[in-house]
């Protein structure tokens, strides 16, 4: 069967204009045709490479690898694919290639001639260079990453530790004094030393107060988190009591109580008591004196709920996130807190299995409890 003369022509086209180098050569390797493309990259012609063994074009590290793996690869499997080698042009320079290659048989299974293709290398070079270097640049951010976060743990750990140990320790000196204090209440004083007796034991109570919030606080950081005893509980008692005890600490301001707790309610009273106190001194602080604080509490079989409202302005959008964070204060807000209480309401609830969500809006504020 002869090959039309147009096909030929077809042949010829694809064998010169292809973006690939293309390469004939005997089963020796001699090159019986080198195409322009290759001639070009090597700075050289058609004719130059014609009737020159292919070991010619190659580097040293090339020819031992031609030797010694390719052209038995070519022997007992008639092809192989993709294989980097560097030639050299005609200045001594080095042109990274990638080199397909098929044997071409006669019917008796003898060699005819070896068909080549040549790939420029140098842009899959660089990519995979510059894909190792990104590689290692990852690497060493992410070590450098993982370092960073070791130090800030470790940091941390510290801090809470040394507040945790700083909160016990202040706990010793401060029931001393407490109990110097009661020791002079009983004694006979005049008007001026009972004032001086009564401040002194309501600084020592707010210290009481700051230092358990502190060890509260490190019990929640320290991964524990703040232990709960759970028991049936007279919840309706609990918020009572909060109340009357804010109440006689801010008598100029009212504070309502819609209590609806006919189904009984497991909790940790005195965690509760804390949890309804620091939300309520939360509203007394930032909610409008003109207006009264309400506390609501309901329970059901599926759980319970407390809920303080205050009115006066909405908390902006953006502190809303925030609000449950440690140390967090409003400018607003008073100097002398530590600005963990909202936390410690929160890690309480967690405690509960339940969770605290705000609502804020021009009318009213409301932070409610679910467990």
């Amino acid at each position: 069967m002869t090959i039309p003369s147009g096909l030929q022509e077809d042949f010829e086209n694809l064998f010169e204009n292809t973006v690939a180098g293309n390469l004939i050569l005997t089963p020796g390797g001699v090159i019986l045709r080198a195409n322009e493309r290759l001639a070009g990259w090597l700075d050289r012609s058609p004719a130059d490479m014609t009737g020159r063994r292919l070991l010619e074009f190659l580097t040293i590290g090339g020819r031992i690898y031609q030797e010694t793996h390719l052209a038995p690869m070519l022997r007992m499997q008639g092809e192989f694919e993709e294989v980097m080698l560097e030639m050299v042009t005609a200045d001594g320079a080095k042109l990274p290639v990638l080199i397909n290659a098929i044997e071409q048989r006669s019917a008796d299974g003898n060699p005819l001639f070896i068909r080549m293709t040549v790939l420029r290398a140098s842009a899959r070079i660089a990519y995979e260079q510059n894909l190792r270097r990104e590689r290692a640049q990852i690497r060493e951010a992410l070590a450098t990453a993982e370092e960073f976060l070791i130090d800030e743990r470790e940091a941390a750990s510290l801090r809470e530790q040394f507040i945790a140990v700083l909160g016990h320790d202040l706990r010793n000196p401060l029931a001393a004094v407490d109990a110097a204090m009661r020791s002079i209440g009983r004694s006979a004083l005049d008007d001026r030393q009972k004032q001086i007796v009564t401040l002194a034991q309501a600084s020592i109570r707010r210290m009481a107060g700051l230092i358990d919030d502190i060890m509260d606080f490190a019990r929640g950081r320290l991964g524990g988190g703040i232990a709960v005893d759970i028991r049936e509980t007279d919840l309706g008692a609990v918020l009572l009591q909060v109340v009357d005890e804010l109440s006689h600490a801010n008598p100029f301001r009212a504070i309502d109580t819609d209590l609806d707790l006919s189904v009984p309610v497991r909790c940790d009273g005195p965690k509760i008591a804390q949890l309804a106190s620091n939300l309520l001194a939360n509203a007394i602080t930032h909610g409008s004196p003109e207006t009264p604080i309400t506390v609501r509490a309901r329970s059901s079989p599926d759980g319970f709920e407390v809920a303080v409202t205050n009115s006066g302005p909405a908390i902006p959008a953006e502190n809303l996130d925030r609000l449950f964070r440690p140390f967090t204060r409003s400018e607003s807000s008073s100097k002398q807190g530590l600005g963990l209480g909202l936390y410690i309401a929160s890690e309480i609830a967690k405690a509960h299995g339940g969770k605290i969500e705000v609502s804020s809006t021009a009318d009213a504020t409301t932070f409610t409890f679910r467990a």
